[in-house]
């Protein structure tokens, strides 16, 4: 199976990511899935630099990525809701064009698409799943911009759903956890550390997300993604 990876989407491209959005994020949740408004906002050449990266198998739309600029004063302890950096989904409104901070929005993939391994027309040897180079696109895009300044530091407000699981636990125990082969319990939370993130602080409310216990965890990227 093949994906192509597109990076310089249009409004063109709209009918795809509203696809996306509506097949990656039917999770309950008020926040979870973007209206139109707020993803054609998303679109680049309406507001500045923001990054979007659609895939897609077969011309049948399988994931997009959307992240933004702002500028962050590293202060870990300030480090609130996802609502509050991203403005509630409208990231527009957050972004900043010479930001020095990325910030992932979200990784979403069509789920008969999830864990598939594919060839793809990335810089990447090897397959790999769609949400892995989802990720990796995006942080060239923000660390090694075509033009201009790239960023010195990416940061994400991570969903945490397996936490509904074992809600005896902590947001703060939670996000520790690690199964018996040492790796960490939750699946998004073990997807970034994978990726090559660093978790920096659990949050008891990220956004409206029933799965998450509406907590979450901010996660560092201090470079590009550089392979397994």
């Amino acid at each position: 199976m093949y994906a192509d990876f597109t990076t310089r989407v249009t409004q063109k491209d709209l009918p795809q990511l509203l696809e996306v959005e509506r097949l990656a994020w039917a999770t309950p949740g008020e926040n979870m899935a973007a209206t139109q408004d707020k993803i054609a906002r998303r679109i680049p050449e309406e507001h500045g630099t923001q990054s979007v990266v659609l895939a897609s198998v077969n011309g049948e739309a399988a994931g997009s990525q959307y992240a933004f600029r702002f500028n962050w004063d590293r202060d870990i302890s300030k480090l609130a809701s996802w609502d509050e950096y991203t403005r509630c989904g409208w990231t527009h409104l957050a972004h900043s064009d010479c930001g020095e901070t990325g910030f992932l929005v979200g990784v979403g993939v069509v789920p008969r698409f999830r864990g598939l391994r594919v060839d793809h027309n990335l810089r990447w040897k090897g397959r790999h799943k769609i949400s892995e180079m989802l990720i990796a696109i995006t942080l060239d895009n923000l660390f090694l911009p075509d033009s201009g300044k790239g960023v010195t530091a990416v940061i994400a407000n991570a969903r945490i759903p397996f936490y509904h699981r074992v809600p005896q636990l902590s947001v703060f125990e939670y996000c520790e956890f690690r199964r018996d082969d040492d790796l960490l319990y939750d699946p998004v939370l073990r997807f970034h550390e994978r990726m090559g993130a660093r978790l920096i602080k659990p949050v008891a409310y990220s956004m409206e997300d029933a799965e998450s216990l509406n907590g979450g965890c901010w996660v560092l990227y201090s470079e590009p993604f550089g392979g397994f």
